[in-house]
């Protein structure tokens, strides 16, 4: 009879405020456990692709991953505590949890890390232009320092339902608003300077699925929209908490934009050759027998000049012939892998007679085997 009376003194929620809470943050949740799920995978796709990367590469892998599992690993224990623990309480009645107000925090440095890595690749691809770089990580400290400070005010709050008090949204959204700023950069920057127009050569995805990668991932193009609308979400939508589910999202986009970047490279002798010097067919003369391939390694010297390394092959075929013949080389610069400009001209000459390797692998171990 104690229990039963009990029970009917506890208020409960109703449906529409279970889907407006925690319904929000359920969904949240499984689109964050999938994309770790992807982060774990790309994460190995990685270490078993190039084992010749950088070291700076790999512990930059190594530091993503981790702190991804560790987010992930608090964003299941606040799911947990509110969805399990103190499911019957009210939701203008649930305490604030720490597992919340660290995820919070951690976001912030996830997000500094991101936008460190895409300001050094801005750097590379710009021929070591430091403004946009510079702006980028400026912008991210800012927002990595506003970020520790809407925490620290979220914390003092006792009650979750408090976390989107006027307060507390103004130093996030501010926080918010320099993140998307970030964010917007890094996209349309490398959007600009990995034109195939502005890299001769480069190697440009064909098929809708390529392109949505290369364009909507690697560029850095989803995180920025995912934190516009969770900007718009936060401003507009104070009382609800739909921003928490695109901020959990946008997390797992930060790490899988730059994982999928490494994955989609070329390899060459187990290390990852740049988006900007992976070389294909669309370099070829008009007369297709004729390719000028040509990566650029950097502005250098005094004016700047452009440092290029191009290859080119001439490659005739009998007019008999159905097809004409076309090699590719998967090529870098000589930060890499040095290659004989005399063993390139006697792999050309015996291709033309012999028909010549019909892929890039083929070459290549030409190439690497004793003369």
């Amino acid at each position: 009879m104690t229990s039963t009376a009990t029970a009917a003194a506890i208020p409960t929620a109703s449906n529409a405020e279970l889907a407006q809470t925690f319904g929000v943050l359920l969904i949240g949740f499984i689109f964050a456990v999938t994309l770790y799920g992807l982060t774990f995978f790309q994460t190995y796709i990685y270490y078993t692709r190039f084992p010749g990367d950088d070291r700076k590469t790999k512990y930059t892998v190594g530091l993503l991953w981790a702190l991804d599992t560790t987010v992930t690993t608090l964003i299941s224990h606040t799911i947990y505590h509110y969805l399990i623990t103190d499911f019957m309480i009210p939701f203008n009645r649930l305490v604030m949890t720490r597992t919340f107000i660290a995820e919070l925090a951690l976001s912030g440095f996830l997000a500094l890390v991101v936008h460190c890595y895409y300001a050094s690749r801005i750097w590379a691809v710009s021929y070591r232009r430091t403004i946009i770089p510079a702006i980028v990580i400026a912008l991210s400290l800012a927002a990595f320092a506003l970020g520790f400070v809407s925490a620290a005010k979220i914390s003092s709050e006792s009650l979750f339902s408090r976390v989107g008090a006027s307060g507390i949204r103004l130093t996030k959204g501010i926080s918010g608003g320099l993140v998307a700023a970030a964010d917007v950069l890094v996209a349309g920057s490398m959007l600009f300077y990995l034109r195939p127009t502005r890299n001769p050569g480069m190697a440009v995805p064909e098929g809708w699925y390529d392109k949505l990668v290369v364009y909507g991932v690697n560029r850095g193009t989803c995180f920025a929209i995912f934190h516009i609308i969770v900007l718009i979400t936060l401003v507009t939508m104070p009382t609800g908490q739909v921003w928490i589910l695109f901020h959990w999202v946008s997390n797992k986009a930060y790490v899988n934009s730059i994982l999928s970047m490494l994955n989609f490279r070329n390899t060459h002798h187990g290390r990852g050759v740049p988006e900007e010097a992976s070389l294909n067919q669309h370099a070829r003369g008009s007369s297709g027998r004729t390719g000028t391939y040509m990566t650029r390694s950097g502005m250098s010297g005094i004016g700047g000049e452009d440092a290029s390394h191009s290859v080119q092959f001439n490659v005739h075929t009998d007019t008999k012939s159905a097809e004409p013949m076309n090699i590719e080389l998967d090529m870098v610069r000589s930060g890499y892998d040095d290659v004989d400009s005399e063993e390139i001209k006697r792999v050309g000459e015996d291709s033309t007679n012999s028909g010549g390797p019909s892929k890039p692998h083929d070459l290549e171990r030409v190439l690497d085997s004793p003369s």
